[in-house]
């Protein structure tokens, strides 16, 4: 079952306030104490703080559930910073129809897997549409082979009280070991293509006694492959009337799906979001059988009668599973945040609780308050960064109230969708490269509504309207209340590098700090 974020109460603001460049000029003094400073500048009708405390540190990810998933990752990532991760993926596959019966003298004319890419139409070139594609990592050819999987998949957990079966992304090792030699799928030099599809289909209804008709179908770039006939002749046809066939409980026994294996080629590689939902394997065959026709003066004629046919089998239960380089966090001076089997943030707001109850003894009116991330300058190939960040709160499972109350959410375009809370990758005057969280809601929420300070989860995303989350496994330093993670984090396989809250001297102006803009009562 698909688990959401828990939408937090949206709120209403009487206005959004712009802060002109010149008040950052009259208010850029940092307070060391909040009780005594902030009460002498009772005067200022608009202020700056950005001295409250925080904490910020990165937790390693071991291990993502991703069998509640529709789109899976599939291939090699290296990335300069984290190593090389590889994506295999586990299909479980269902028969389109039980106990089928393939006709007289059924004869197999072609199999083709079929699991579509995320692509865009960006052009029309006469009758063929230009697409491009989308979650594509890397460009460098990999070999890609799909074997039959031996080991069998539960739907039901016995060691659980037969609660819904979990898989998991570090199962790697146990899939690795449990999968026929001789594969039914190899491609060398694989790279994804945003070639548009072209297929023959034949129209029966306006065939003639002597010549067939086919129809040009075109369809969005995809995973598309013959594969052998002989192997479903015998493992899917020859079977026709046995037990093996006559449900799926019985047929997952027996053909326990597919392995699609992924391996690198001179330490490089590409890695593509597949939907696997939209997949499948198509059994294309004729069924040639001798009939009794009546002319139309009454005579009997036999007839040779050739049916084109297909049988359909899904992709029903399918699961990631990871192997990665990057096994550790190499310190705790910067934010690590990488997808897959990577790592995340961990931001706690407000951790001096005087602090805190002095603000709030303030009444501040809080017109805007954004965390802002600087991206460390040191991590190789700083300029190929996650675009989007996503943050939401680890205690209740739920996103913040600034995410349900964006006004630039855009349902159709997530590349671009909700860039007042969740901003994107921006370069400042000097050339760095920053992300801004705007977190205004949650922060007023906590001063002047006396909720419960939150902790803040952060992570990478491609697609920031996508809220699902998944369970997940973690290191030794991860707080109590993590559970989950968002399924984003887990299908985008790239990283970054971001400045904590101890920054070296150096860097100290992209120290992350929460700036809290706001009006002082009179």
């Amino acid at each position: 079952m698909k688990k959401e974020w828990k939408v937090a109460k949206k709120y209403n603001y009487l206005a959004i306030l712009i802060i002109a460049v010149s008040f950052f000029a009259a208010c850029e003094d940092d307070f060391s104490e909040v009780g005594s400073d902030l009460v002498n500048n009772n005067n200022f009708s608009a202020l700056l703080y950005d001295s409250s405390s925080l904490d910020a540190y990165s937790v390693k990810i071991t291990g993502a559930q991703t069998n509640n998933f529709n789109n899976l990752l599939l291939g090699v990532y290296n990335d300069p910073n984290y190593g090389m991760l590889t994506a295999n993926v586990v299909s479980q596959l269902s028969l389109g129809t039980t106990g089928p019966d393939f006709g007289t003298n059924p004869e197999i004319d072609s199999v083709v897997i079929s699991i579509p890419y995320f692509s865009t139409a960006i052009d029309i070139d006469g009758e063929t549409t230009i697409y491009e594609l989308d979650s594509v990592y890397g460009n460098e050819p990999i070999n890609l082979s799909v074997h039959r999987n031996n080991y069998y998949i539960r739907s039901l957990d016995p060691d659980n009280d037969y609660e819904a079966q979990e898989y998991y992304t570090d199962q790697f090792s146990t899939f690795e070991q449990n999968y026929d030699a001789e594969p039914l799928l190899e491609v060398s030099n694989f790279t994804p293509s945003a070639e548009e599809i072209k297929t023959l289909e034949y129209n029966e209804t306006a065939s003639t006694d002597d010549e067939e008709v086919f129809d040009l179908n075109r369809s969005a770039p995809r995973f598309r492959f013959h594969l052998d006939v002989e192997d479903f002749q015998q493992l899917i046809f020859d079977q026709e009337g046995s037990s093996e066939l006559i449900s799926n409980a019985n047929f997952q026994n027996y053909f326990r799906g597919l392995y699609f294996k992924s391996e690198s080629i001179n330490d490089a590689g590409n890695m593509s979001l597949l939907d696997f939902s939209q997949g499948n394997i198509t059994i294309y065959y004729t069924d040639t059988y001798e009939t009794t026709e009546v002319n139309e003066n009454g005579n009997e004629t036999e007839v040779t009668v050739v049916d084109r046919e297909e049988f359909v089998l899904n992709f029903s239960e399918n699961f990631n599973v990871f192997d990665s380089e990057y096994e550790q966090i190499p310190d705790q001076d910067n934010l690590y945040l990488k997808g897959g089997a990577g790592s995340m943030a961990v931001i706690d707001l407000f951790t001096d609780q005087n602090q805190l109850d002095s603000i709030r003894d303030l009444n501040w009116l809080v017109n805007e308050a954004n965390l802002t991330f600087y991206v460390d300058n040191q991590v190789e190939d700083n300029e190929n960064q996650p675009d989007r960040l996503f943050i939401y709160d680890i205690n209740n499972n739920q996103v913040l109230s600034d995410y349900t109350s964006d006004i630039s959410t855009i349902d159709n375009f997530p590349f671009r969708s909700r860039e007042i809370h969740l901003g994107p990758l921006q370069t400042d005057d000097n050339g760095d490269r920053f992300y801004k969280i705007r977190v205004t809601g949650l922060v007023n929420n906590i001063i002047n509504n006396d909720s419960t300070n939150t902790r803040l989860g952060l992570s990478v995303s491609t697609n920031v309207n996508n809220t699902q989350i998944t369970s997940g496994k973690f290191g030794a330093n991860a707080p109590e209340q993590l559970e989950n993670i968002p399924q984003m984090q887990v299908i985008t396989p790239e990283g970054t590098i971001l400045h904590g809250t101890n920054p070296p001297a150096s860097e100290s102006s992209k120290r992350l700090k929460l700036n809290i803009f706001y009006t002082q009562p009179e």
